[in-house]
């Protein structure tokens, strides 16, 4: 037994707006509910819509119930999704164990990830140690250009 087809109307404002997001947001996974969304209200069923994105048309008509119950707003990600960070730059730890690496030995990545390895006994890569020191430099703080000279006369 099938159930009935579900269709959105929307406003011309509305339309607008999920024209807009699905051509110039910066996540794909929004564009693609716009796009969705967009094929929805023009009278495309649940299912080809599910078949033209490649996702399940649960998944699809997800979508319609966010957007019928919360907007636009709907359709962004829920906070708590998504991989938890291995080194968090809001942590006291965290940031006093990349302090303590990083005054042995500033050059090396790899001695760094291995000091904050055996500090916080939790794997991670050369590469998340690397990300993780680019979110702690405070541009202007540390500067990389050598001080000039003072001429004397």
């Amino acid at each position: 037994m099938s159930r009935k087809e579900k269709y959105i109307e929307l406003t011309g404002t509305e339309i607008f707006t999920l024209q807009q997001g699905a051509k110039c947001h910066p996540k794909p996974e929004f564009r693609e509910k716009c796009r969705g969304l967009l094929l929805n209200e023009a009278g495309v069923t649940i299912k080809q819509i599910a078949t033209h994105l490649s996702v399940n048309h649960n998944t699809v008509g997800n979508w319609i119930m966010a957007w019928e119950e919360w907007g636009i707003t709907g359709l962004y990600r829920k906070t708590g999704q998504g991989r938890v960070p291995i080194l968090n730059i809001n942590s006291s730890e965290h940031i006093k164990a990349l302090a303590k690496a990083v005054e042995g030995d500033a050059q090396n990545v790899k001695i760094i990830q291995a000091e904050l390895i055996q500090a916080l006994s939790t794997p991670m890569s050369a590469d998340t140690v690397k990300r993780f020191l680019k979110k702690i430099i405070i541009p202007g703080g540390v500067s990389a250009v050598a001080p000039t000279r003072r001429k004397i006369s």
